[in-house]
């Protein structure tokens, strides 16, 4: 069962995420990131397997844009030991223009502090009917 204690300290992380890649913070970000960090972006090249390639991820996120923000919403927290989890709405906003999507993440706990060790960024497929398996 998931302590209260455990679901603040996660949301803290979530928080603190949405903060620091708010502020194009590179480095708090990265802090915040297990060195074993992969994950999937939006595009369709945008996969991380490392560290090294996380921080070219985020360079890319964040080099161009002037103004930009990210929010979660709607977030499902769950953990059993030292692993969480958690699903739930995210949307970056870029000099203006909002992008919905929804995200996937897994957290490890390291004694002192979370940190995320996955992540999964995606778009819901506008071309699926709701109640459709798969895309038209």
């Amino acid at each position: 069962m998931l302590s209260r204690q455990t679901e603040d300290q996660i949301q803290g992380l979530l928080d603190r995420f949405c903060d620091l890649y708010s502020q194009k913070d590179q480095e708090g970000t990265l802090a915040i990131t297990a060195l074993d960090m992969m994950g999937f972006g939006t595009g369709a090249d945008e996969i991380v397997r490392n560290r090294e390639e996380m921080e070219r991820q985020l360079s890319r996120d964040f080099d161009g844009v002037e103004r930009f923000s990210v929010r979660m919403a709607n977030c499902t927290i769950k953990a059993e030991g030292t692993i969480g989890w958690v699903m739930g709405d995210i949307s970056f906003t870029a000099d203006g223009r909002e992008s919905p999507c929804r995200f996937t993440m897994v957290l490890r706990g390291t004694g002192h502090r979370w940190e995320i060790v996955q992540m999964h960024i995606s778009r819901p497929a506008v071309d699926q009917a709701e109640g459709r398996s798969f895309p038209a």
